[in-house]
């Protein structure tokens, strides 16, 4: 539930080390973080961050809480894997309509036609509530009726768990949401006042 745009990001492109060659570390946030730097084969030096937690080099770094910390320490993820994320249960969602149409269509075809006259989406949640029980075809046993209404009932409650946990998911991420960025809100406001007119840089 915490993605990276959800809180304060020192990334360390905005940092020019022309004017500051020499520099070992930064002051962000209140906090002092270490620089370290590696030689590229095409020449010159590339400046990285130190995470305080896991003294690894990284690109960026977050202030979650009252830590500065990188990105895997801090188990944020990019607003494209949520994405990724809701598409797949979307997907899923969308194949357990399907399958519960269809099955609505070989017991009882006027009742599936009347659904998807009234277009794809309505049909699937008039499928989905059971607005109308579908017909046992003439000559089918009513074992094998029962069974088939037992698989349609089965996906129903699969996508009533669904809708269940997405409901959850998105309440429980709105409420994160709101509380990190007005902590996030906070202690820029904070900070900035502190921190007003010092300089970033530290030299040796």
């Amino acid at each position: 539930m915490k993605k990276v745009t959800s809180y304060p990001k020192l990334n360390i492109q905005q940092l020019n080390f022309r004017e500051n060659p020499r520099a070992n570390g930064v002051n962000w946030q209140g906090h002092k973080i270490a620089l370290a730097t590696t030689k590229p084969n095409y020449g010159g030096v590339r400046y990285w961050f130190v995470c305080p937690y896991c003294e690894k080099r990284k690109g960026a770094l977050y202030q979650v809480g009252r830590a500065v910390i990188c990105r895997e320490c801090a188990g944020l993820y990019y607003a494209v894997q949520d994405n990724k994320a809701r598409r797949n249960m979307f997907d899923k969602i969308m194949a357990l309509h399907e399958n519960q149409l269809e099955l609505i269509n070989k017991l009882d075809p006027v009742l599936y036609n009347s659904y998807m006259g009234l277009g794809h989406l309505l049909a699937c949640d008039l499928a989905y509530r059971m607005y109308i029980t579908p017909k046992r075809p003439k000559g089918m046993h009513w074992a094998t009726y029962y069974k088939k209404m037992d698989e349609i009932c089965s996906i129903g409650r699969q996508l009533s768990n669904l809708y269940a946990l997405y409901g959850k998911r998105k309440e429980a991420h709105d409420k994160a949401i709101k509380a990190q960025w007005a902590e996030a809100i906070k202690a820029q406001w904070a900070e900035a006042i502190k921190e007003h007119g010092k300089k970033v840089y530290e030299k040796e």
